[in-house]
C-alpha cells in the first residue's frame, strides 16, 4: 500500500517512518546508512520487518569487523549519511544514489558489503 503513494517511475523506493518520524525501513526493503565508517540500521523493536538479508548484512558486518549500531534514526541522519543502501531478498544490497535533492555515491563500505554478500551467496550461505 505504501508503494502506491507515488506514481513517478523515477522513484524506485520509498522510506517508511514511524509515528514519531523515525526511519523504519523502505516500502519493500530494510535500510542501512554509513557515517564516518560506522554502519547504522534502524532499530525495529516497535515496528518494521527484520528481513533475512538485513540479518545477513548485520552478520557480515560483524564478520568483517565493521562497526554496526541499531538505533533510532531520523531523516536528518539519512541526509547527513556518507552512504545509504537498501536490502531485500530479491535485490540483495541496493545502493541509494539520490534521496530528495541529495546525491550519494556508492561508498567503500557499501561496496565491501556487496562483495561479502556476493561471496556468501555464491557459497550458499543465504539458502
Amino acid at each position: 500500500m505504501a508503494r502506491a503513494e507515488w506514481q513517478d517511475d523515477e522513484i524506485q523506493e520509498g522510506i517508511m517512518l514511524d509515528g514519531n518520524d523515525y526511519v523504519v525501513e523502505g516500502t519493500m526493503s530494510n535500510l542501512f546508512l554509513v557515517k564516518d565508517g560506522v554502519l547504522y540500521t534502524p532499530t525495529l523493536t516497535e515496528c518494521g520487518v527484520a528481513g533475512i538479508i538485513r540479518e545477513i548484512v548485520m552478520e557480515l558486518a560483524r564478520f568483517g569487523n565493521i562497526p554496526l549500531h541499531e538505533k533510532k534514526l531520523d531523516k536528518d541522519a539519512l541526509l547527513c549519511a556518507d552512504e545509504i543502501f537498501f536490502t531485500n531478498s530479491v535485490i540483495g544490497i541496493w545502493p541509494v544514489k539520490q534521496l530528495e535533492q541529495y546525491l550519494f555515491g556508492v561508498g567503500v563500505l557499501t561496496k565491501s558489503l556487496q562483495e561479502l554478500f556476493a561471496a556468501a551467496r555464491n557459497a550458499g550461505v543465504e539458502s
